[in-house]
Order: C-alpha cells, then sequence, then structure tokens
C-alpha cells in the first residue's frame, strides 16, 4: 500500500512541477527584495541564478572562457566610460585568466582532452622579459604601486596569452573560430565609431571627450572618432591591424562565405582607421603589406601587390585629389613629416628624455611615466610611443630586450611562412599574423598602442599563433579533413 501512495506521489509531482515551484519561489522572494530592500537588490538576486548559469557554461568549455577574457579586454576600458567598477580593468582581466586556467584544470580532470603547452623559443624570450619586468620591482626609482599596475600588461600577459593560445586554439577550426570572432569585434567597434561620427555621442562619450580627450581629439580638421577604445590612437591602429590580417586571409580563403566575411571586415576596418583621424595607423597596413610582399614567392601577389602600393602612396603623397574631405586631409598628412607639429612635438621630447635617460639604464621603473609627480625628471614630458615608454620605464637595456623580442617573432613568422610551412591554409594565417605584427610595431613607436587594451592582447594572441602554426601544420599533414 506504501509503495503503491508513493507511485502515485511520484507521478503527480514530476521535475517539471518542482521547478514550478521554485520559480514561483524565487519570483515572490525577488519581489520581496525588491519592496523592502530596494532595487539594486531585488536585481542582484534576479541575476545570481544566470550568472551562476553562465559560470557553468563557461567552465565547461575552455575555449569560451577563452572568448569571454578576450571580450572583456576589448569592452571592458569602453565600459568604464558608464560604469564604476569596484577594481581597476586590469584587474578583472587577471580573475578571467584565473577563470581561464580554472576551466582547463577541470576540463583536463574530466579526461577531455586540451592543447599541450609548447615551450618553444620565443616562449622562453618571452618568459625572460617577463622575469625582467620582475626584477624592475627593485629599481629604486620604482614603487610597488606603480609597478603592479604595469608590469601585468607589458610583462605578463605576453607570456599569459601565448600559453593560453597553445591550450585552447591547437587547431584549424579553433583558429577560424577566433579569426571570426575577432572580426566581429572589430565590426562592431567601427560600426561604433562610424555611429559617433552620423548620430553623435552619448553623454558619457561626450563628458570624456571634451574633459580629457578634448586636447587630443577635438582638433582643428575635426574630431577623432574613438569607438568604445581608449583613444583614437589605440581604435585606428587597431583597425589597421585588422585590415591587414583579414585582407591577407581573403586572398587565400576558399570558401565564399569565409572569403566575404574576411573583405566585409577589413572595408569596414579601412573605414574605422580613416574617421579616427590617427596618422600612424596609416603606416600598419602599409607596412603591413609590404612585409606580405616580401614573404609570399609569387610574382602574382608581389607585381599587384607592389603596384597598388605605389599608387596608394602616389595618391596620399604626390596628389591632392580628395582634399575637400577631411579624413582624407588628415590621412594625407601622415605622409609629412616635416609639416606635422605633432610629430615634431614628439621628438623634441625625446630630446629631454635623453638628456637623463643615459644615466638610468635601467629606467625609472614601471609606472613611473604614467604616475609622475612634480618634480620627477619625466614630469610634463609624455612618452606618446610605446617604444619610447618601454625606454623610459625600463631603460636602454630593457629597449633592447623589446626591441629583440619583436624582431625574434617577425623572424620566426618569416621562416616559418618561406621555409618550414606547407599547408597553405595555417600558410595564410600565419602570414597575416606576421604582417599585421610588423605593420602595429612599427605603429607603436609614433603612439603609444602595444600595451594597450584590446591591440596589445591582440599582439600577444598573434604571436602565440605564429609560433603554434608548425605544430599545426603537422597535424594538417595527418588528418586533412578540415576546410
Amino acid at each position: 500500500m506504501m509503495s503503491s501512495d508513493h507511485k502515485n506521489w511520484s507521478t503527480l509531482i514530476t521535475e517539471r512541477h518542482m521547478l514550478l515551484l521554485l520559480l514561483t519561489l524565487g519570483g515572490l522572494a525577488g519581489a520581496y527584495l525588491f519592496v523592502f530592500a530596494g532595487t539594486s537588490l531585488g536585481m542582484l538576486f534576479y541575476m545570481l541564478p544566470l550568472t551562476l548559469l553562465f559560470i557553468i557554461v563557461c567552465l565547461s568549455s575552455p575555449v569560451r572562457c577563452f572568448f569571454l577574457l578576450y571580450l572583456a579586454s576589448y569592452f571592458v576600458m569602453g565600459l568604464a566610460r558608464y560604469v564604476t567598477f569596484p577594481m581597476p580593468a586590469g584587474v578583472i582581466l587577471d580573475i578571467l585568466i584565473l577563470f581561464n586556467f580554472l576551466s582547463l584544470c577541470l576540463h583536463y580532470i574530466r579526461g577531455n582532452p586540451i592543447g599541450k603547452l609548447y615551450f618553444n623559443p620565443f616562449l622562453i624570450i618571452s618568459m625572460f622579459w617577463m622575469l625582467f619586468c620582475f626584477l624592475e620591482i627593485i629599481n629604486p626609482m620604482s614603487t610597488f604601486g606603480n609597478w603592479i599596475t604595469t608590469v601585468r600588461n607589458i610583462g605578463i600577459h605576453i607570456v599569459v596569452f601565448q600559453l593560453l593560445v597553445f591550450l585552447n586554439l591547437d587547431s584549424l577550426p579553433k583558429l577560424r573560430l577566433f579569426f571570426g570572432f575577432w572580426g566581429m569585434l572589430i565590426l562592431l567597434g567601427a560600426l561604433k565609431a562610424i555611429g559617433q561620427k552620423y548620430i553623435g555621442f552619448d553623454r558619457f562619450e561626450s563628458a570624456w571627450l571634451y574633459t580629457f580627450g578634448a586636447h587630443t581629439h577635438v582638433i582643428y580638421s575635426g574630431i577623432r572618432y574613438f569607438s568604445f577604445f581608449t583613444d583614437a590612437a589605440n581604435f585606428g591602429c587597431h583597425m589597421g591591424l585588422g585590415i591587414v590580417v583579414f585582407t591577407i586571409l581573403s586572398f587565400y580563403e576558399k570558401v565564399a562565405n569565409r572569403r566575404l566575411f574576411y573583405i566585409i571586415v577589413a572595408l569596414i576596418a579601412f573605414y574605422g582607421l580613416m574617421i579616427s583621424g590617427t596618422r600612424a595607423a596609416v603606416a600598419v597596413p602599409f607596412i603591413g603589406f609590404a612585409f606580405f610582399i616580401l614573404l609570399v614567392k609569387e610574382w602574382k601577389w608581389i607585381v599587384i601587390g607592389g603596384a597598388l602600393l605605389v599608387l596608394a602612396f602616389s595618391f596620399f603623397n604626390l596628389t591632392t585629389i580628395g582634399n575637400s574631405n577631411g579624413d582624407i586631409r588628415r590621412m594625407r598628412t601622415a605622409f609629412s613629416f616635416s609639416d606635422d607639429a605633432s610629430f615634431n612635438v614628439r621628438l623634441e621630447n625625446q630630446k629631454k628624455m635623453r638628456s637623463f635617460m643615459s644615466d638610468h639604464p635601467f629606467g625609472i621603473g614601471l609606472g613611473g611615466s604614467k604616475h609622475a609627480n612634480e618634480g620627477d625628471l619625466i614630469h610634463g614630458i609624455a612618452t606618446d610611443s610605446s617604444f619610447v615608454f618601454i625606454w623610459v620605464e625600463t631603460g636602454i637595456v630593457g629597449l633592447i630586450l623589446y626591441i629583440l623580442l619583436c624582431l625574434t617573432i617577425l623572424g620566426f613568422g618569416a621562416y616559418y611562412v618561406l621555409f618550414v610551412l606547407r599547408d597553405n591554409r595555417i600558410k595564410s594565417i600565419t602570414a597575416a599574423a606576421t604582417a599585421g605584427l610588423s605593420g602595429i610595431m612599427v605603429a607603436g613607436y609614433a603612439n603609444e598602442v602595444l600595451h594597450q587594451m584590446p591591440t596589445g592582447q591582440t599582439v600577444y594572441i598573434l604571436m602565440g599563433i605564429i609560433m603554434l602554426s608548425p605544430i599545426i601544420d603537422k597535424k594538417l599533414a595527418y588528418d586533412n579533413t578540415a576546410v
């Protein structure tokens, strides 16, 4: 009799009923909190189940966690204009990095495959650079607060993001997934800037533009648009990087839909570069495509690419066509260095820095140039360049190490494309990444963009992809099913 009653109850009360009961009780509890505890606590209560579900979904897939980290690097600085975070943006990225490694550990414990750590020469050089940045803490001119705010982005992330690439993007489909994801973010960034130009700024963007950004973004030739990036220089150079990478990917892509997507990304990114008003960004596609021409061994691309570069250079440097358009007129000034007042100011600032940097071979300490007080050597002198920034904060010793690191990754990329890689699909990705890095590194001399989010994180990911390419190439030699 008892067993039959139990069976009747089990058929009457199903999992669906229990779920409905929990939702009803949760809704009533949330309504109670809204009325008696305030809107914030009520919203927090309602968001808690969704947050837990989101965390569970992300933890179940390391690749999702990796994309979440990259997404955060893309948007966190823009969101800071609207929301006051309870912690610095760098700490948010640190938490997500730990979240990534937790997801990888759980994935591995459950017996699921993950990528392998590939201890290659460039990773070892990057780790040596990270160690050098760690040792900057003993620089007598540095403080712990300044050091900790700077060491992550220029020293730790270059290693961490390479490791995450090795562990997460270890196949051709995953690489294509990343480029699709990055392409969508580039489109969002460019479309946001286009909206700023043709629709206008919201009150938060206007508040930033006419206070902190007024000196550099509201200029005689018009407004420099910045999207949700830290500034127009970061935005414009990032768009230039996108132009190079996605144009080269489109050259070799055989699937029509993907090729169309790459072309659209490159074209929209080009317009984003134009309206950013960043002259240094113009160097990214010029240098990137020139480097690509050197990489390819096909006369077709050498002739076509060389002719297009000459035509583009002639258009901007030898003609006045399109000068009625403010965006074209600003891009044209990038080819007249002697007439560029801001470039001459940079040279003057570097002359002032030389007067005291010879006495500081290890620099003034990480974070010293961004947190200078009155009376400090660097006070009132802007670095305005990624390489000058490295020079000032880590000295001539650090600058030499950093330049060697940049040249090493370009050397590995060129060597792999020319002599090692056999599969054209991974070869095209490596060529695109190498050419893009060559362009963004040249732009890093004129603007401080190599360590800003999300450009810095993108650069580190592309470095990891280059060094991972021989491993994927070997996999493709045994398994040619990916298209």
